[in-house]
């Protein structure tokens, strides 16, 4: 008796993605204590304060005009 070559399985990507989510709910459920011990630590903290500095105008990076100048 032959058998019939199978055909190669081919995943929808919705389910697949839906899949992969669900194996990686461990990491997912502790990324925001994760985040939160981060940015209370000496280097989250220098991090927030750079990432505001960045986010500032150039002007503001910039020493004021010299009066008179």
């Amino acid at each position: 008796m032959a058998v019939a070559p199978k055909a190669e399985h081919v995943c929808n990507p919705d389910r697949r993605l839906d899949f992969e989510l669900f194996q990686l709910r461990a990491e997912i459920s502790g990324l925001g204590t994760e985040i939160e011990e981060y940015l209370s630590s000496a280097q989250g903290r220098f991090e927030q304060w750079y990432a505001e500095h960045e986010r500032r105008p150039e002007s503001a990076h910039e020493p004021p005009d010299e009066p008179g100048a």
